[in-house]
């Protein structure tokens, strides 16, 4: 997986990628936010103002669960995110917040 494409909730608008660095069978490695969302009132959005956060401060920590199917996302002095992908690479991404995760929108795999 190289990058992972986040979408609003119901999967109908475009917000960013993650960038993901992860060596080869590694489960920790570092990723990027680009955030383009496909439209301008996008950004008013709080999650999508969070992700902008993450993307300012650079690298975060990635974690990839041994299924690999759940990734954990830690950014400096922000909530943790999640990222869950079913089996066909489709999935949910969010926030954990007083440990459960609150989904925020669709997001799918991509691979270069």
């Amino acid at each position: 997986m190289n990058a992972i494409v986040l979408q609003t909730l119901d999967g109908s608008k475009h917000l960013g990628f993650i960038l993901c660095a992860l060596p080869p069978g590694d489960l920790e490695g570092d990723c990027l936010f680009s955030i383009v969302p496909d439209d301008a009132e996008l950004f008013e959005d709080p999650n999508v103002q969070q992700l902008l956060v993450r993307r300012d401060q650079g690298e975060s920590q990635l974690e990839v669960s041994e299924d690999t199917r759940t990734l954990t996302i830690r950014s400096h002095r922000l909530d943790d995110m999640f990222v869950h992908f079913d089996p066909l690479g489709h999935g949910q991404w969010g926030y954990i917040r007083e440990g459960k995760q609150v989904p925020a929108g669709m997001a799918r795999t991509m691979s270069g």
